[in-house]
């Protein structure tokens, strides 16, 4: 397979930043006898604008290499010639630094020398395309016959002209007579219309991100693939190989994908909150702690025999240091982004809203679905550190130099679930499932069945029940799911066993027999060593549901959170329930919900 370069057509799929059919000819009236590059060469007040055009490659967005029409290399002057109609405002020469976008494009024209599918030349086209060239050309033709009008630009971004006052996107018109052409109309600027940074251009052009920019272009995250479907196939080369000549490749960026904003998208508005170089480290080292894996993991969780079938020396082994960074980068930068649409104000348009609801909600929630919780219940969140936002286009930018976040009130969520799966019980009287191997029952409790003499409530009216097997010891292991490293507290809603009327524990006589269940717990990584010390003794309460806390705080010094594919591993917890405590035949655990918290110090 022979892949073509420069002449083929290198297309990166991602998130476009304008429509594709910004330049689709569509013939439109003529209004003058020249077409717009005519009048820009021609004029004589535009040729630094004119130089410019005439070497940058056409890019429909910044994954586009596109750059071909019919085998001809598509420059701007050539989009300018077409009969498609545009308004051009052009700043004429002398009032902008214009060797800047010839450097740019100079710096270009080597990189392409050496390698015509650089990555970064073909940024550096963009920078030129998206920030200057694009960002003073319209689709369609706005002459100067309304007052006050909302612009799209090619680059997608929103400028207003106001022709009344000869004002455009806050520049003053010089006063030259704009020229009629035949596919749309130039206008004269004094000066160069300032370019609106998206969140993304800020992350991209600032020197306070270069850090965090760093990672996201990095080619382990931003990388692409050739496309064998999407592309043009040629002929077969000496060797027997399919040469592509329009070949097509999919850009993907690790990170944003998992991000869940588009931060280049200009018709959307987001509030971000992103670590400056300045605090970049003590940012990573606080995500970091979240990341601390273990040198091994036992793996492949047999539920029959509640064991791993993989693990000491068959447990998997990794580059644990490349994981915890490559989790630590995406965490840090992808959680970093809110979206107005789930703040519940009246205008998502209005920045004092939107401002104002991020910075003193009681909690916020990323794109990702990592929230964000408001330590300071009342006044501004902490994690804001102080900072005022700096508009973007579409949204707002809070460049913190200090990184508050404290990883428990943000990244290490509660976690409140049933016992629907997940876990393996020994020494339980069999009741359902086949040959008893579930050792479990569900109890749905009704209002026929629920005995009112215990008070409390139950989330959906459901809990496991496990009923000791004779005089041994019972013991029930419970997975315990997206464990960060780091501390937690850990609870269990206790039901009583006579809180369902068909279960209550009743001698010969008929009479209620006084049954307090007694328990204690631990905490087993996947090697089967023990976490912490084991609980206290506990005693169920016969005549209320509680919640019960079983470890006020535990440390797991290592994490089981995005392990590789067909890895998955686990802690688990483990409910006690000794012979030694037994004080009837039918002593049972009643297990509603486990809860698992972060403890916040």
């Amino acid at each position: 397979m022979v892949i073509g370069t420069f002449l083929g057509v290198l297309m990166l799929f991602g998130t476009a930043s304008c429509s594709d059919d910004h330049f689709d000819v569509i013939p439109e009236s003529a209004t003058g006898a020249q077409n717009l590059w005519e009048n820009i060469l021609g004029n004589g007040e535009t040729n630094d604008l004119a130089a410019i055009m005439r070497r940058t490659i056409v890019m429909k967005s910044e994954t586009d290499r596109q750059g071909f029409r019919n085998g001809e290399m598509l420059t701007y002057d050539k989009l300018l010639s077409d009969p498609q109609a545009y308004t051009v405002w052009a700043p004429k020469d002398g009032t902008y630094d214009a060797s800047y976008y010839t450097n740019l494009l100079d710096q270009r024209d080597a990189a392409l020398a050496a390698d015509p599918t650089d990555r970064n030349a073909w940024a550096l086209n963009w920078s030129v395309a998206n920030q200057f060239v694009l960002n003073h050309i319209a689709r369609f033709n706005y002459e100067g016959v309304r007052d006050r009008q909302k612009v799209r630009m090619l680059n997608s971004k929103v400028s207003y002209y106001d022709a009344s006052k000869n004002i455009f996107n806050t520049v003053a018109m010089d006063g030259t007579p704009a020229i009629n052409s035949s596919n749309g109309t130039l206008h004269f600027l004094g000066a160069v219309s300032p370019f609106a940074y998206n969140i993304y251009d800020f992350i991209a052009s600032s020197d306070d991100f270069s850090k965090m920019w760093a990672v996201l272009s990095d080619p382990t995250v931003d990388h692409q693939e050739f496309s064998e479907a999407a592309s043009t196939q040629g002929a077969l080369d000496e060797n027997g190989n399919m040469v592509y000549p329009d070949s097509v490749f999919y850009n993907y960026n690790d990170i944003l994908n998992r991000c869940g904003a588009q931060i280049r998208n200009e018709d959307s508005v987001y509030v971000a909150l992103l670590p400056s170089d300045a605090c970049w480290d003590d940012a990573f080292a606080k995500v970091k702690s979240l990341f601390r894996y273990g040198k091994s993991y036992a793996y492949g969780w047999n539920r029959t025999k509640g064991e791993f079938e993989n693990k000491e020396n068959d447990a998997y082994k990794f580059n644990t240091d490349s994981l915890a960074d490559y989790e630590t980068n995406m965490a840090l930068i992808s959680s970093a982004f809110f979206t107005s649409s789930r703040f519940p104000v009246e205008n998502s348009a209005d920045s004092a809203q939107v401002v104002g609801y991020a910075l003193s909600a009681d909690s916020i929630i990323s794109t990702n679905n990592v929230i964000y919780y408001n330590s300071n219940v009342g006044g501004d969140n902490p994690i804001f550190n102080g900072q005022k936002p700096v508009r973007a286009s579409n949204g707002f930018v809070f460049a913190v130099d200090k990184y508050m976040v404290d990883p428990a009130y943000s990244f290490i969520s509660k976690n409140d679930f049933s016992l629907t799966y997940g876990y393996y019980v020994a020494n339980a009287k069999g009741t359902t499932g086949e040959e008893g191997r579930d050792w479990s029952e569900l109890i749905v409790l009704t209002p026929e069945t629920r005995n009112e003499e215990v008070k409390g409530e139950i989330e959906d009216d459901m809990y496991r029940r496990f009923e000791q097997n004779g005089s041994s010891n019972m013991q029930v292991d419970i997975r315990l799911p997206n464990i960060y490293s780091g501390k937690y507290k850990i609870s269990a809603v206790m039901v009583p066993n006579r809180t369902h009327i068909g279960k209550i524990n009743r001698n010969n006589q008929g009479e209620e027999v006084d049954e307090r269940t007694m328990f204690s717990c631990r905490l087993y990584d996947d090697a089967e060593a023990i976490i912490g010390s084991e609980s206290a003794t506990i005693t169920v309460d016969p005549d209320t549901i509680q919640t019960y806390v079983l470890f006020e705080s535990v440390e797991f010094p290592k994490c089981y959170v995005n392990l590789p594919d067909g890895y998955e591993s686990f802690p688990r917890l483990r409910f006690i329930l000794s012979r030694r405590n037994q004080m009837r035949s039918k002593n049972s655990l009643n297990i509603a919900r486990i809860i698992i918290e972060p403890v916040r110090e």
